[in-house]
């Protein structure tokens, strides 16, 4: 079964509409064609580490594409984190994607922490959160840099070697100081291991015309607060943030950009074939107030490993 079908679907509350299935699409294709293209920056291996992971199929679809040799890491608040765990191992085509035995255990890579009272080879065990070679899930507060520090130590995260984060719609409920205080976070992490690093998000924008009023009263219905849209409202804002915190490139894209001018061709075709689409209107309106943001962390002694300027 797929992932979604055994849990919660937090983003997508009722039936969608065309434009809508066409921008999720859209924007889930562009997020994973970055997380499967990370292999190509380095020989000796890679991580990808998502923020605000919450129930995200990502790592699984990499895995069931038959992508070797990375580390995935996936952080979030006990509550979702634990939720998810519990569906990992409860499924047992999940459980055998991410490197659970049928007890929900997972061979150690040699990085994480170990239990010298289990058998050699096995990983601690910490509350809920899993931890096997090449998968971990785990408990964070985003907004504690120093839990961060703490969760990205118990996976054994390695910041000498290319690492792609990834953040979907989570960072534009947190407040400024500390959505851009984890962007801020992950690019000092690459800075001090001394490896290429890349931030890549994807939240909403311009919220100051009809559509983007509309989008925010619909959320705030919801109880959702964006609370961190006004203070980077715009594709320009976006990239002005990032290179306020550090990383050496930043590049911002609207939806309908990405979709006619990055995605590749094979993508859109196949995303069209999804259900008849006719609402092109909303459908450019609905991407015109959504950005995908890439940050870029070039280590100084090293030459850039690939094409970092293209998606």
């Amino acid at each position: 079964k797929d992932f979604l079908q055994n849990g919660p679907q937090p983003r997508i509350c009722s039936p969608p509409t065309g434009s809508i299935t066409v921008a999720t699409t859209s924007e889930t294709t562009a997020m994973e064609t970055e997380a499967t293209s990370a292999k190509d920056l380095d020989a000796k291996g890679y991580q990808i580490v998502c923020l605000g992971a919450g129930f995200d199929t990502t790592f699984f679809k990499v895995c069931k594409a038959g992508f070797k040799g990375f580390r995935y890491i996936e952080a979030d608040l006990p509550d979702i984190a634990q939720r998810k765990a519990h569906i990992i191992r409860a499924t047992a085509e999940l459980r055998s994607l991410a490197g659970l035995n049928d007890e929900g255990e997972g061979e150690a890579s040699g990085d994480e922490e170990k239990d010298p009272n289990k058998k050699k080879g096995k990983t601690k065990k910490i509350q809920d959160d899993i931890h096997t070679q090449n998968y971990h899930l785990v408990s964070c507060d985003l907004r504690d840099p120093k839990a961060l520090d703490i969760a990205m130590e118990k996976c054994g995260a390695d910041f000498s070697i290319p690492t792609l984060f990834l953040s979907e719609c989570v960072l534009i409920y947190l407040e400024p100081k500390y959505s851009t205080g984890v962007i801020s976070w992950a690019c000092k992490k690459s800075s001090d291991g001394g490896g290429f690093g890349r931030f890549v998000c994807y939240e909403q924008i311009r919220p100051d015309d009809p559509f983007g009023k509309i989008m925010i009263q619909n959320l705030q219905g919801r109880g959702c607060a964006l609370r961190s849209l006004k203070a980077y409202p715009t594709l320009e804002a976006q990239v002005k943030r990032y290179n306020d915190c550090g990383w050496t490139d930043a590049q911002s894209f609207d939806m309908n950009t990405v979709y006619s001018k990055i995605l590749d061709p094979k993508d859109k075709a196949r995303i069209e074939k999804l259900e008849m689409f006719d609402e092109f209107e909303e459908w450019h309106l609905f991407g015109a107030h959504y950005a995908l943001t890439i940050g870029t962390y070039y280590p100084v002694t090293k030459k850039p490993p690939g094409k970092q300027d293209n998606l």
